[in-house]
């Protein structure tokens, strides 16, 4: 099971970068983490969920320290994410998550995660569980 995901960006003034990922809801979270070396390690991820059975969902970042679900740590991250600026919706069976960052420029190495079906983080330790595919890319922001 693979999951194709698509990410627009612009740059919307001087230091605000605009991110909007979509992906066929895979009844778990979508992450996008920004790395400094291409991989988990060391990244800040934008993680977002919507439950299929109505239970809600939302949207956290998360700094990832380790390999394993303990060293994942939401609330924590060095991305600056403008308040108010994330939204997680689903629509046609697909996950739509946008986000502004604030950042002369974005790390261009990217990684993208979806979790295992049927598993959400919830209150009180919104932890992850270990994701069921990844994926490390590097992006040219000026070519795209």
């Amino acid at each position: 099971f693979t999951i194709y995901v698509c990410m627009q960006y612009s740059q919307t003034s001087q230091n605000i970068w605009s991110f909007i990922l979509s992906a066929p809801n895979p009844n778990s979270y979508i992450a996008i983490g920004f790395s400094p070396n291409g991989g988990m390690v060391g990244s800040s991820a934008i993680v977002g969920w919507i439950s299929s059975n109505g239970a809600g969902g939302g949207m956290k970042q998360y700094y990832l320290t380790g390999l394993t679900p303990n060293q994942v740590v939401p609330d924590r991250g060095n991305l600056k994410v403008l308040t108010n600026s994330t939204f997680i919706t689903s629509q046609s069976s697909r996950l739509y998550m946008a986000f502004q960052l604030e950042t002369n420029q974005p790390l261009s190495k990217l990684i993208y995660a979806f979790g295992p079906n049927g598993v959400f983080p919830s209150a009180p330790s919104f932890a992850l569980a270990l994701h069921q595919d990844k994926v490390s890319i590097t992006l040219n922001y000026a070519t795209g």
